[in-house]
């Protein structure tokens, strides 16, 4: 008898040719985005990460739709700018009937269930408490993780309804996490083998590296660079990390469906400071509306469908996931809503030139940013401030005094696109200025 690997194996390359692709995505939390090899890094190795670029795509300017958790969730799950249905603000971390990613909006899991693909939600969901929010009430069949934007890797002596680790909506024993990344990456990798013969949707989101943090000790005893101990932390919790998405890319390999399999990396928001992680040249941190704010690691690879070994220098962002990948599909499938985010497969096989996004936006709370062209305008809550991306990076020479003609045309720009948005569904700490 042939082993059950092997069986998936036949049964998968018999029907890989009639069927659309599998769809990943993978999103670590909290990273810098200096903290990867791929990225530069000569503290952290991260070999199995860097694969990804190294058999796909990297996005040198890749970005999210929030400098924080939930928002920047919400944008990727739907494809649009958040705050045009007032998910602007991280959830609060209590229970809300309320609050919760908004019911009127079609997740990237709801359109790959609607043309046949299975899907599952793994790790930390953070867009909202209720029963309706819950993932399995947005387009996914299957779910293992916890809904609050933090817990513990390791086993809880008291979990909330918040924090507790659920399968589906059962709650599970906290005696079934051995580390929360390492379980997460055991859970991902047996869904692969156990649905390879049909199209499957999987959305990965660790935990790692946001605290608390919680580094296992023989990783943490192999880490021998010259840092201080949270940084150390840091480097065993992304070495783990790393570790867990080798077993997800191992486990598409051995069921065959690796090179029809697109898939995404990416980190959630900017590098935080608790954390000790590192944002090299860019300035901000997570929650800033600076580079070190709203740019990460971002990298896609789909073997059969794209080119490998490539840096993409254009900007592109987490919302344009969703049309991406359905447009990989197959296309003909038509958004509810008008969405944000564009196909980005033309741009990325040189079918089409120019950039995939002439104008990008930003607002939390006092924090406004238009990025049009090279030109980036940002504003904290005063004066406006004005960057050449194409020459400073790093922002630091602001230009606002010597170019008021471009900050005018960028501010008429935000100020048109900001009329179109909602107020904040909910409130998180300060009150956003008008």
């Amino acid at each position: 008898m042939l082993p059950l690997l092997c069986c998936v194996l036949l049964a998968t390359v018999a029907i890989a040719q009639d069927r659309p692709p599998n769809v990943v995505v993978i999103v670590s939390d909290d990273a810098g985005y200096l903290d990867f090899s791929m990225q530069g890094s000569k503290q952290i190795r991260t070999p199995r990460i860097d694969s990804i670029a190294a058999t796909g795509i990297r996005f040198r300017q890749g970005y999210v739709t929030a400098s924080v958790c939930s928002p920047s969730r919400a944008g990727l799950m739907t494809g649009r700018y958040q705050q045009r249905f007032g998910h602007e603000l991280n959830i609060p971390a209590r229970y809300s009937e309320e609050n919760g990613m908004s019911l009127d909006e079609v997740t990237i899991a709801d359109a790959l269930k609607s043309i046949g693909h299975r899907t599952i939600a793994l790790g930390k969901w953070h867009l909202g408490y209720a029963p309706k929010f819950h993932p399995l009430s947005r387009g996914f069949d299957d779910y293992y993780g916890f809904l609050q934007g933090a817990r513990s890797f390791y086993p809880l002596k008291k979990p909330t309804r918040l924090n507790r680790l659920l399968r589906d909506r059962k709650v599970l024993p906290e005696s079934g996490i051995t580390y929360m990344t390492d379980s997460l990456g055991e859970e991902a990798a047996k869904y692969v083998v156990e649905h390879a013969k049909e199209p499957f949707f999987l959305y990965l989101a660790f935990n790692a590296v946001h605290t608390p943090m919680h580094a296992k000790p023989e990783v943490l005893e192999a880490v021998k660079v010259d840092a201080k101990p949270k940084r150390k932390k840091l480097i065993a919790m992304t070495h783990s990390l790393d570790e867990a998405i080798g077993r997800v890319l191992d486990a598409l390999q051995e069921a065959g469906v690796a090179d029809d399999t697109l898939l995404f990396f990416v980190n959630d928001n900017g590098g935080a400071t608790n954390n000790a992680s590192k944002n090299g040249h860019l300035r901000g941190k997570k929650g800033s509306p600076f580079e070190g704010g709203i740019r990460v690691p971002f990298v896609v690879q789909w073997p059969k469908g794209l080119p490998k070994g490539v840096v993409y220098d254009e900007p592109v962002s987490t919302f344009d996931i969703l049309p991406t990948a359905m447009a990989a599909c197959g296309g003909g499938w038509r958004p509810k809503n008008p969405l944000d985010g564009v196909d980005l497969l033309p741009f990325l096989r040189e079918e089409k030139p120019g950039r995939p996004h002439d104008v990008m936006f930003w607002r939390r709370r006092e924090n406004k940013v238009v990025r049009k062209g090279d030109l980036k305008l940002v504003s904290t809550g005063g004066e406006w401030m004005l960057f050449d991306m194409a020459n400073d990076e790093s922002e630091e020479k602001d230009l606002a005094g010597e170019r008021a003609e471009d900050v005018a045309v960028l501010a008429k720009l935000y100020g048109e696109w900001d009329a179109q948005l909602e107020t904040p569904r909910w409130r998180y700490g300060r009150r956003r200025k008008k």
